[in-house]
């Protein structure tokens, strides 16, 4: 997770990016566009971790722990995570988890996971260019 000054920086940047113009055709268009679509990016960055923020569960080793519960439970909250970040796409999620397809797959039916929430997602980075390890 980052840090607020982390943050403040890129906030910082983002503000110190913003042309000079009133959009009336100087020039300026590409970059006030190019701007809006790093604000964007930026801001749902951010509400990407709020979201993991109020997410992050603690756990009480005192009275016990269902470890195999609490796997499942991280495995199945990331499937779900990669198959938001990639609007539903399996080949793209199991690319994001280092998994085969497959694989992915059968966890999603396993686990019972409902692929139609996810159609809208919020890609935040292009998944294409994305390069896995070999499989151990």
């Amino acid at each position: 997770m980052k840090s607020i000054s982390t943050w403040e920086s890129e906030r910082s940047d983002m503000v110190n990016a913003v042309p000079n113009g009133n959009g009336n055709g100087n020039g300026n268009g590409a970059a006030t566009h190019s701007n809006i679509t790093a604000l964007k990016e930026l801001t749902l960055r951010l509400l990407r971790e709020v979201q993991a923020i109020t997410e992050v569960r603690t756990l009480s080793l005192e009275g016990g722990v269902d470890f195999y519960g609490e796997v499942s439970r991280f495995e199945v909250d990331l499937i779900k995570r990669a198959l938001l970040q990639t609007a539903g796409h399996q080949g793209r999620a199991a690319r994001l988890l280092n998994l085969k397809v497959t694989t992915l797959n059968s966890k999603i039916k396993h686990y019972n996971i409902a692929m139609n929430g996810f159609a809208n997602g919020y890609p935040l980075v292009e998944t294409g260019d994305i390069q896995t390890r070999p499989h151990v």
